[in-house]
């Protein structure tokens, strides 16, 4: 048996391999010559283009096997013909790995046989069942594109066909992906409200589903609760952001944290609009309590870059070793970091931060550079607020004010750093 390569230098759009016996031979087939010739050809598709080698190639027991490199965005389809001239069929399909690949074809006794390789990129549209199923995808589901019917087959796993799953998992990837950009949120208790953001890969119209569980308590009657249950719903204008809005209902005196979980829910197949993915569909809202105190105001800077107000929440918590510490919410402040907390000193009804100190560093900034902002908090001052109705008395919500000091490093490449100072104005709340 001799094996004759020849490489050819027209463009075939396939990779060839041409089986064919010498007649002149006498004897049976295996005791005749066979000669078999394969080409270098270059599989040309737009973005798509490669060249691939069939080699080697060997006959072992009547079959024939041709091997070459694949690739992992690819498929493959093996044409058999009698001719060149005649019209092919396929005969075998396999989905490329990125590595060495190969077809098996069992050999024509009777005549000359030549065998084409084509190479398919994956994501095509080609069906050679006209069935509605790409070949690509089929093969990926471990399906032979070149057995008829195989769309009206019931999938394995569902109640339903292949063709009914190609069309549910298609529609699926087109769909916007609903999802929670924060992992967690925290909040203090004495806020009216928490804002948990949704974000959508596409812009969406219609309404978002969730479900709420976690150790809160929801408000009912006779159960003061610690948040208002919500619809379970929001609506969506034509746009890739949404917010959930959970009314918060403070109670004095609650020592345990409470936290709730939020979950998106996708509508039923039949009618789905939007997906969501298992990890980013769940966030945390962590409710922070105090016996200590619960503080609402306002951080307020007057000059430097850092010019203006920003809402602020505290609860006056023990840390770790008996410590004690003021938690402040800034959320929405992304150069604070949202939440943080500083020593504290608890005095009577009341608290002082004097020399407390913070530091953040924000990275991913659009300058390129980590900027650093550092806050130190002064001497609290308590300033009472009086009430004619209580005859002249100190009532619930006397005012804490605290100098502050901004600094900002980072902002410019010669290290150069910007100050600012204000004042953080707290009332108690609980």
């Amino acid at each position: 048996m001799e094996f004759a390569p020849h490489f050819f230098n027209s463009k075939p759009l396939k990779g060839s391999v041409a089986v064919f016996r010498d007649r002149n031979t006498s004897g049976g087939w295996w005791k005749g010559r066979l000669w078999i010739g394969f080409c270098i050809c270059l599989w040309v598709m737009p973005a798509k283009s490669q060249n691939f080698m069939i080699s080697p190639v060997t006959v072992t027991n009547g079959t024939i096997n041709m091997n070459f490199p694949t690739r992992s965005d690819s498929y493959y389809l093996l044409h058999a013909s009698p001719t060149l001239a005649s019209t092919s069929s396929m005969v075998n399909a396999l989905q490329g790995s990125g590595g060495q690949l190969g077809f098996n074809a069992t050999a024509n006794r009777s005549g000359s046989m030549f065998y084409r390789v084509e190479q398919i990129p994956l994501n095509s549209a080609n069906s050679l069942q006209n069935d509605g199923i790409p070949d690509g995808w089929k093969l990926q589901q471990g399906l032979n594109p070149l057995v008829p019917g195989v769309g009206t087959n019931l999938a394995t796993g569902y109640a339903t066909t292949w063709l009914q799953v190609y069309k549910w998992q298609t529609n699926l990837a087109a769909l916007p992906i609903a999802y929670f950009p924060n992992a967690a949120t925290t909040v203090v208790v004495g806020s009216t409200n928490v804002l948990v953001p949704v974000a959508l890969t596409k812009p969406y119209t219609g309404w978002l589903t969730y479900n709420l569980s976690g150790t809160a308590i929801p408000q009912s009657s006779g159960v003061t609760g610690d948040y208002v249950s919500p619809s379970g719903k929001v609506f969506v204008a034509n746009s890739t952001t949404a917010n959930i809005s959970i009314n918060l209902v403070p109670e004095t005196d609650i020592e345990i944290n409470r936290s709730i979980v939020i979950a998106l829910s996708a509508p039923p197949v039949a009618s789905q609009s939007y997906a969501i993915t298992t990890n980013t569909c769940v966030t945390l809202v962590q409710i922070m309590q105090s016996t200590q105190g619960v503080y609402v105001g306002t951080l307020t800077i007057t000059n430097g870059l850092l010019s203006g107000a920003q809402s602020v929440k505290m609860a006056l918590r023990t840390g770790a070793g008996g410590v004690p510490l003021a938690l402040l919410d800034v959320t929405g402040n992304s150069l604070l970091g949202n939440t943080f907390t500083v020593p504290v000193t608890a005095v009577g009804k009341g608290f002082q931060l004097n020399g407390g100190q913070f530091s953040n560093t924000v990275t991913n900034t659009p300058w390129g550079r980590n900027v650093i902002v550092n806050l130190t908090f002064g001497n609290t001052q308590f300033v009472n607020v009086t009430s004619s109705s209580l005859g002249g008395q100190t009532v619930y919500g006397s005012i804490f004010s605290t100098p502050v000091t901004v600094n900002l490093s980072g902002l410019t490449s010669s290290g150069l750093s910007y100050s600012g100072s204000g004042t953080l104005n707290l009332s108690q709340d609980q």
